[in-house]
């Protein structure tokens, strides 16, 4: 890197133009962005050119990368980096068989017909068979999500064709923070983006269970607010020495999660947050350590009459929910080639529930500061966060797996215990719903409970009918209960 920084535009354009095939002009463009400190920052600064460029620029790009095992391979005319590309993943057209290379002419064929441009993919990170399956399979996506699809893969390909180029000075930039004595913990992120998905792919075939009817959603708006934090000494030169190269704005997280959830494939909140994690992860290397959080806009289908004068939920009018909200957080680490799930959350904030009678709080410890009277029923009203983990996160990700617990069911079936269950205190309704979760969800580890005891005082009753009450609130501080349940091993 110390001999790329003094480099002239037009020299740095000749020894990097080729990064990114047949595109000096993103060279040209990432020169402006210097200094870079570290190999990983000029990728990024190149990347972040490309994600500004047109579509009509995008598309030039990803047009200028050659077929693979396409004429040109067979002609012996493609480019230094392309021909060794190739070769390594085994697409040597002297190492493949004619059907093999009829296939792969009939899939490029295919290919360029329904999306009008080649399909793109990183030949080091994948064999020959994986590369076969992915034109296959991608063949059934759209045209935005192949586009988007490309550029990642071509951001894949610039950074390995770098590596080969550059050699990296962050290395010793990191031991001499680590000479000086001290230790540092670093992170920084986004907080809040509001994303508002529209007509999001449907979540169906849900099994069913008996507390609650929920199966599946139709997806019309998936609305969440959501926040990521990124970890890594890479970042420490900002703090130390007022490094900026290794930093990714703020402002272009927030700009890469509301275009990005724009592409999103999948169903699920928690899945959005995957997809965006390996996104980051995959477009900017030095953000290998990221936890991402979202936190459901809750909106419910208005419900309106039909032409038949029955009232229906609406697929077009939503109203706003002020009540408990969804949440999910997940965090990954890439290292190599490799995306893991090294942590996740999921739960609901801010569930009220108020329940008539059922409830008791009786023979607990008197003393002289006691003036609470024992109460064998009374109206409970409590709020509480819900958490829980899955013991393999897969389940939580991989909807084929029929192992998905939505919120909705977890809200049913807490909601449905309460109802059923006559509790001698909160800390035993706890207990009941967290037993009753597990038994249900055998795909689940843990679940946690932080409640609030919101319970309402009394205030007087009928004297002709001594079920009427009414009741007010109580000293504005609330007893707080929290409980935690796993799996033993």
């Amino acid at each position: 890197m110390k001999e790329i920084e003094p480099l002239s535009r037009e020299a740095f354009v000749a020894r990097i133009g080729s990064v990114f095939e047949g595109s000096p002009w993103i060279a040209a463009e990432a020169w402006d962005s210097r200094p870079w400190g570290s190999r990983a920052a000029l990728h990024a600064a190149m990347v972040e050119v490309v994600a500004r460029a047109s579509q009509e620029r995008q598309l030039a790009l990803i047009r200028a990368h050659p077929d693979l095992v396409g004429q040109a391979a067979l002609a012996g005319t493609l480019t230094r980096e392309s021909t060794a590309e190739q070769r390594a993943g085994g697409l040597d057209p002297n190492a493949l068989s004619a059907d093999e290379i009829a296939h792969f002419s009939e899939a490029n064929a295919a290919y360029q017909k329904k999306f009008g441009f080649p399909f793109v993919i990183c030949v080091r990170e994948n064999g020959k068979d994986a590369i076969i399956a992915d034109l296959t399979s991608r063949l059934d996506n759209d045209r935005r999500t192949e586009i988007a699809t490309a550029l990642q893969e071509i951001d894949k390909i610039a950074g390995n064709r770098l590596t080969d180029l550059i050699e990296d000075d962050l290395a010793p930039r990191a031991a001499d923070a680590a000479s000086e004595g001290f230790h540092y913990d670093v992170s920084y992120g986004k907080h809040g983006v509001p994303v508002y998905r529209v007509f999001a792919t449907p979540l169906r075939d849900i099994p069913p269970i008996p507390e609650s009817s929920f199966t599946g959603a139709d997806n019309h708006l998936l609305a969440c607010e959501i926040s990521v934090e990124v970890f890594g000494d890479e970042f420490l030169p900002a703090y130390t020495e007022g490094d900026n190269s290794m930093v990714v704005a703020t402002d272009s997280m927030k700009n890469f999660i509301i275009r990005e959830t724009l592409t999103y494939p999948g169903a699920t909140m928690e899945g959005l947050l995957y997809f965006l994690g390996a996104g980051f992860a995959n477009t900017y290397p030095q953000m290998h350590t990221l936890t991402l959080t979202a936190r459901e806009i809750p909106f419910a289908p208005a419900f309106v009459p039909g032409d038949d004068g029955q009232h229906r939920p609406s697929g077009n009018l939503f109203c706003h929910g002020h009540g408990d909200r969804a949440f999910a957080s997940l965090s990954i680490d890439k290292r190599g080639d490799q995306i893991a799930v090294t942590g996740h959350e999921c739960g609901i904030d801010g569930i009220e529930l108020m329940k008539l009678t059922g409830s008791a709080f009786t023979s607990f410890l008197r003393d002289g500061y006691t003036t609470l009277p024992e109460r064998g029923d009374r109206p409970l009203y409590i709020s509480m966060d819900v958490e829980w983990r899955y013991s393999d996160s897969a389940d939580m990700l991989e909807l084929p797996r029929h192992r998905y617990v939505p919120a909705a069911q977890m809200r049913d079936l807490l909601t449905a215990t309460f109802d059923e269950f006559v509790s001698e205190s909160i800390q035993h309704l706890l207990h009941e719903m967290g037993r009753r979760a597990l038994d249900r969800f055998p795909q689940l580890a843990r679940i946690r409970f932080d409640a609030l005891n919101r319970t309402r005082d009394p205030y007087g009753q009928r004297d002709d009918d001594p079920r009427v009450k009414v009741y007010s609130d109580p000293f504005p501080a609330y007893g707080r209960l929290t409980f935690s349940i796993q799996r033993g091993d």
